[in-house]
């Protein structure tokens, strides 16, 4: 994704960082220097229920920048784009068990995503109910980084989001063949051919036109939107429970 973002001139700041298997069950994986869990920033604000704060994550990113306002300016923006990176990443891919202990940030305002567990649209159930309603995750205080809803920044967000969306649906064969080439590798939630069908429907394969699929996409984000309470009371569930 990144590759294909960069050929369209889009630098979203992602890091994938590196994983290596050692044997089926083990492996190593890449540390992330000075990254800090939303979970871990929130706590540290105000216990558990700051879950439902605006300020934490900004507020701590100014502490970062040692209250220097152009570099917690660049921080904002590095937060802006790297929020929109993964917003589509992990809504095309289908990202599942997204909590804040799985979404990390840096000093330097890069935003990321660890903790790959569920994906292809496969996600967690209580008592029959799914956990995660919200398309992806967009809380208030990731918006409150940005610049607040009605910003030109947060304008800006949403232009970001809807292009590299449009660059990966634009590829959209090149990645169904990706993961249809690992079908044999006994991945459990990619299994059978059905499994793939996810990626059809998040890049909107149907839509009539690129206009079309724009604009539902934009749709998606005022979702996020209307439904960010549910994240924020898994957030909070999470964070009392850990």
């Amino acid at each position: 994704m990144q590759r294909l973002w960069h050929e369209e001139g889009l630098d979203l700041h992602l890091i994938p960082y590196g994983c290596v298997a050692t044997s089926t069950l083990s492996g190593l994986i890449e540390i992330v220097p000075y990254a800090r869990t939303v979970a871990s920033i929130q706590k540290a604000a105000g216990g558990s229920f700051s879950a439902f704060a605006e300020e934490p994550i900004l507020d701590w990113l100014r502490s970062e920048c040692l209250n220097s306002e152009e570099m917690l300016q660049a921080a904002r923006n590095k937060f802006t784009v790297s929020c929109a990176g993964y917003c589509v990443a992990t809504y095309v891919l289908g990202i599942g068990d997204r909590h804040n202990d799985n979404i990390c940030v840096t000093p330097s305002g890069d935003f990321f995503h660890i903790d790959f567990g569920h994906f292809l649209g496969n996600i967690k159930t209580k008592f029959g109910v799914k956990r995660e309603r919200a398309p992806f995750v967009l809380t208030p205080d990731f918006v409150f980084v940005i610049g607040g809803q009605e910003s030109r920044e947060f304008d800006g967000f949403i232009k970001i989001c809807v292009q590299a969306y449009l660059v990966l649906r634009r590829h959209a064969q090149l990645l169904i063949s990706l993961f249809a080439m690992m079908l044999s590798t006994g991945i459990p939630e990619l299994q059978h051919e059905t499994d793939i069908a996810y990626l059809r429907r998040s890049l909107n394969l149907d839509a009539p036109s690129e206009a079309q699929a724009a604009a539902d996409f934009k749709e998606l984000i005022y979702s996020c939107l209307k439904l960010s309470w549910t994240t924020q009371v898994n957030f909070l569930m999470h964070n009392l429970a850990h």
